[in-house]
């Protein structure tokens, strides 16, 4: 307690340098904790099921038509669970969306999970009040719904009397029987959880739409798991060639599913931050060698009075430790703010449910965390005591006592911080040069200025297919009356929304593709006017007007990518494709009208990003939306003005043509794109500031070791300007010597940087993970900071007075 009341009065009377010491270890400890929290939620912290490590998600894949991690069709899950050897249980469920409707308030969209009845029992979720699905939901039974307990809070305000009441889902009255935990909920964001009714067998092995997970036997590996289930999709292949020919499965954790490609993005910003704090300890240390040459004597005359070494030792940590200690207090702060900012700009492949804040085991490492760097940094000065000659210091009162050994430690920290600076400006370059090329990727399309608002018909609201088709023209012809509206259309996905997307076999009539070559596209209803909204140029032909109806004939109009890869030599506009078997799916989910019957190629437009903007653009064939009773559709609206100021005017409009009707996810289109690049925006902005942190730390670090060595060769400098050294010649000799050190961290950074950069490679997009460009770029930014950080104790150093320096002597 001695020990530490002496080092807050010593801290006490240096408060510029505690200042500094302290903020400085309150960035490196608060960058660390902040990103630790996010890290320890997302990706330490199990997922809040019963023994979630053994759940697996389960694909289909089929290389040959190009499909990996595709879903399943329900006989073939059937087949699954009766012949898998490795699974405990299996379960399917099928995402979508529904409308709520109540006697009174509005009717609201919902997001709608059905499930096998085993789904629940699987995961290990219980309720909070009531049940959730059971054996007897199965094939045959009366269909119920589970709510969960966001949608319930919201919806029905916690009241617990719902259970057993009913709703009306989409027109169909159906019981409450249980509502489970917000964060159990799987898929994330799902509303109501309903049971599937229908048996496995009524639908065509071809039709796959369903989602599958599973639950390990205990002790069984993955490898195990896939071996087997890769020879039971074998036995299905023998046994069904015609639909199941070259089909596999495919699976993988549903941590790591959950977790995504941000995984990584996580841990190369942990690292980033223990670089981080690296420098900060680098720096405090150096601070604490410069003030232990002011205490060299102190120091003496306690060890001439009989202090022992280890008793100084002791005290000198104490001191660290105090210090390391406020600068965790006020990095503690640092990182509770940080944290709320990384939600903010996170990225949107952040799993939900999970919780992240300041817990426990946050708290626990921020303290080991905090007496690691404290005796990390409290070594310098040590080292410095114990290399002292006590006789030496004591004769010459402290003044330049300084041994070769503290001064080789300063000028060690400084190239170990420009060396680490290095690292991190060369990974925060190399995403910065990544982020530039996502940006002028070409999308197909011109976001700004466009409103886009989720539809889902459901039977009560059009009960037939052409009531389907009629409403949505209603509505588009609505909306285009509103005041500053340009253009409106609608389609069945929409650019960059990560929405479920289907691949088609179309037949060629005109052309003949290579044998084993098949042309498989993505089949997307678009209504007219939703090219131009979108304002995608037009290559050739002409796009959908109104004179595309279900009643003319069949018109098609395809994307550069269709016809690079199906005529990339012949013009395909009045060319046909034969007829394309409607889609089989629940409550006609994926029905198009009628069969697409044979249909002429019209026109041609630009290639349209859908699946994100890094993946190259598939072939695609867009159908008239007035030829096609796809329920669920997104309404696009290109305005003059704010896109915002259209909502409640749509809405109007809709309830005037149907009630029962919501409109949902409404979003502007720039938000939509903001978000494809949002991993992408996030891990650019971190490092970024990460290394900038790090250059300002590494400058202030080269300043330091320089302003003080001029202090301690003052008498030196005196010497050799009364000598009839110039100006110019003392200015050289200090800048040499921050210089020489600056050199040789960027020597070493520049081959640890080349070393480490291919981590960041699959966060890179258009640039080379060992660019020479942004090596180049970012060595020179360096050494003209390291060469701004030196020059000022340079010039300090020629306005030294020669006879005052040789009288101090």
């Amino acid at each position: 307690m001695d020990d530490v009341r002496y080092a807050i009065r010593k801290m006490l009377k240096a408060p510029l340098f505690t200042a500094v010491a302290v903020l400085t270890l309150a960035i490196g400890i608060g960058a660390n904790a902040a990103i630790y929290t996010v890290v320890e939620a997302v990706l330490l912290e199990p997922l809040p099921y019963e023994e979630p490590d053994e759940l697996i998600v389960l694909w289909t894949r089929n290389d040959e038509a190009g499909q990996d991690r595709y879903m399943v069709s329900p006989m073939d899950f059937d087949d699954w669970r009766n012949n898998s050897t490795t699974f405990e249980a299996m379960s399917a469920f099928w995402p979508t969306t529904g409308t709520v409707t109540e006697a009174e308030g509005d009717p609201v969209r919902v997001n709608v999970v059905y499930t096998t009845e085993d789904y629940f029992s699987l995961l290990g979720v219980n309720p909070l009040s009531g049940r959730t699905l059971g054996p007897d939901d199965g094939p045959g039974s009366a269909q119920v719904v589970v709510l969960s307990e966001g949608f319930w809070q919201r919806r029905f305000g916690g009241d617990p009397r719902i259970v057993g009441q009913t709703i009306l889902l989409d027109g169909t009255a159906l019981e409450v029987v249980g509502i489970v935990p917000g964060r159990q909920t799987h898929p994330e964001g799902t509303d109501v959880f309903t049971n599937m009714t229908w048996p496995m067998q009524i639908q065509a092995r071809a039709a796959r739409w369903m989602s599958a997970l599973g639950r390990l036997q205990e002790g069984t590996s993955m490898e195990i798991a896939q071996s087997d289930m890769v020879s039971v999709a074998r036995g299905i292949e023998e046994l069904y060639p015609a639909s199941n020919s070259g089909w596999t499965v495919t699976m993988a954790p549903l941590t790591e599913v959950k977790v995504g490609d941000t995984r990584t993005a996580l841990l190369v910003l942990l690292g980033a931050t223990g670089l981080i704090l690296f420098i900060a300890c680098a720096t405090v240390a150096n601070l604490l060698l410069s003030r232990s040459e002011v205490r060299a004597s102190e120091m003496a005359v306690r060890v001439a009075f009989g202090a022992p070494r280890g008793r100084l030792v002791r005290q000198l940590l104490t001191e660290s430790l105090v210090l390391s200690l406020a600068g965790a207090a006020l990095g503690l702060l640092i990182a509770r703010i940080g944290v709320d900012l990384l939600l903010r700009i996170a990225p949107v492949t952040l799993p939900t449910e999970v919780s992240i804040g300041i817990d426990g085991t946050v708290l626990a490492v921020v303290l080991g965390v905090t007496l690691l760097t404290g005796v990390l940094f409290g070594l310098a000065p040590v080292v410095r005591l114990l290399s002292d000659d006590v006789h030496t210091t004591l004769r010459q009162g402290g003044r330049g006592a300084a041994g070769r050994g503290g001064h080789g430690l300063q000028r060690g920290f400084v190239v170990a911080q420009f060396a680490l600076a290095l690292i991190l400006a060369v990974g925060a370059g190399l995403l910065v040069d990544s982020f530039r090329n996502l940006r002028a990727i070409d999308t197909g399309f011109v976001a700004s200025g466009v409103l886009t608002a989720e539809l889902d018909l459901s039977p009560a609201a059009a009960p037939d297919d052409r009531d389907v088709m009629n409403l949505y023209d209603q509505f588009r012809r609505r909306i285009a009356e509103l005041p500053g509206v340009e253009a409106v259309g609608d389609a069945s996905t929409l650019p960059l929304s990560e929405a479920l997307d289907y691949a088609q076999v179309v037949p060629l009539v005109d052309r003949e593709l290579p044998e084993g070559v098949e042309a498989r596209v993505f089949l997307r209803p678009v209504a007219p006017g939703f090219f131009d909204a979108m304002r995608t140029p037009v290559m050739a032909g002409r796009i959908f007007d109104d004179r595309d109806r279900l009643d003319a004939p069949g018109a098609v109009v395809v994307n550069e990518a269709f016809v690079r890869r199906f005529y990339p030599d012949v013009d395909p506009v009045g060319e046909r494709i034969g007829n394309i078997q409607q889609r089989w799916g629940p409550l006609g989910e994926l029905h198009i009208s009628g069969d697409i019957r044979e249909s002429e190629i019209i026109g041609v437009v630009k290639d349209m990003r859908y699946d994100g903007l890094r993946e190259d653009v598939p072939p695609a064939l867009y159908v008239s939306g007035l030829q096609s009773s796809i329920r669920r559709r997104t309404v696009v609206v290109r305005t003059m003005g704010e896109p915002s100021a259209l909502v409640g005017p749509m809405r109007s409009a809709l309830s005037e043509l149907n009630p029962g009707v919501a409109l949902t996810r409404v979003r502007a289109m720039s938000d939509v794109v903001a978000d494809a690049r949002s991993r992408d925006r996030f891990s650019t902005l971190l490092l970024g500031a990460f290394g900038a942190i790090a250059l300002f730390l590494a400058a202030i670090g080269v300043y330091g070791v320089l302003a003080y060595a001029v202090e301690q060769r003052t008498g030196e400098v005196g010497i050799r300007m009364a000598l009839g050294a110039d100006r110019a010649d003392v200015r050289s000799l200090i800048l040499g010597d921050g210089m020489r050190l600056v050199a040789a961290g960027l020597g070493l950074g520049l081959v640890a940087a080349f070393v480490l950069s291919g981590t960041l490679s699959s966060l890179l997009f258009g640039v080379q993970p060992r660019d020479p460009t942004v090596y180049g770029i970012v060595l020179l930014v360096l050494a003209l900071v390291g060469l701004a950080a030196s020059l000022i104790p340079a010039m300090r150093a020629t306005r030294v007075d020669p006879l005052t320096a040789m009288r101090a002597e």
